[in-house]
């Protein structure tokens, strides 16, 4: 499945509360997926790309000098030289399972929160984090709460995503830094099936882990599979 299929508004916008930028960043590009895993059923997954963190700066204002006993965190030349952020799906989240199968009907009354700050301790593995970011460099994100506020259509939602952030990348390892982003209306593309999941097994799990899964068809380009909504 092409992965440039995104929907982006000139509203779709994430903050980073402290920076220099109080207005926030306008969102390029947001991809709401989702993946079969096995072990857990239905995972949901984002991917995110911010514009350059300058790029709404007034042309020719110069703009005011860093102040040079400031963090990072609140120095526009820092921020410039990491040009722009991405946060992509490490493992994503589970929407679905069989004890709680994902129902798209009734997603405007759920919150999820992925990667609890009292959970990160235990986490080992980098890629057994939900999310991945590339903020500062590559550093770390945690505490997500996701929430889906408005529906405009069978699969096209608005999103609420808040979380919190570390700055690994230069050795911190605290959370005390968050993210805001909203968009506006972004539509769901599709769960993709893994190589090692057969036809017969994938339809199995998706049965299990989905309220209605006639609403969704198995489509294969190539060698991808996906279940894809029916429009």
């Amino acid at each position: 499945m092409d992965g440039s299929t995104t929907l982006s508004a000139k509203d779709d916008r994430i903050w980073f509360p402290g920076n220099p930028w109080p207005g926030g960043h306008r969102i390029e590009e947001f991809a709401w997926k989702g993946r079969l895993d096995p072990e857990s059923g239905l995972r949901f997954v984002f991917e995110l790309e911010s514009a350059d963190y300058d790029a709404e700066d007034s042309p020719g204002r110069e703009e005011d000098e860093d102040s040079e006993d400031g963090p990072d965190f609140e120095a526009k030349i820092v921020w410039c030289n990491y040009h722009s952020c991405t946060i992509s799906a490490a493992r994503g989240f589970v929407a679905g399972s069989p004890d709680e199968p994902l129902d798209f009907d009734a997603l405007t009354g759920r919150a999820f929160h992925v990667d609890g700050l009292d959970e990160v301790d235990e986490i080992e593995d980098w890629d057994d984090f939900a999310f991945h970011i590339y903020l500062l460099g590559h550093d770390s994100v945690a505490d997500h709460r996701i929430r889906f506020p408005t529906r405009h259509a069978p699969f096209e939602f608005g999103l609420e995503w808040d979380g919190r952030i570390a700055l690994t990348y230069v050795g911190e390892e605290e959370y005390k830094y968050r993210f805001r982003a909203g968009v506006g209306r972004v539509a769901f593309q599709g769960f993709e099936v893994p190589d090692d999941l057969d036809d017969k097994a994938a339809d199995g799990l998706l049965k299990a882990c989905l309220r209605d899964p006639e609403r969704f068809r198995l489509s294969q380009e190539g060698r991808e599979r996906w279940y894809v909504p029916i429009s």
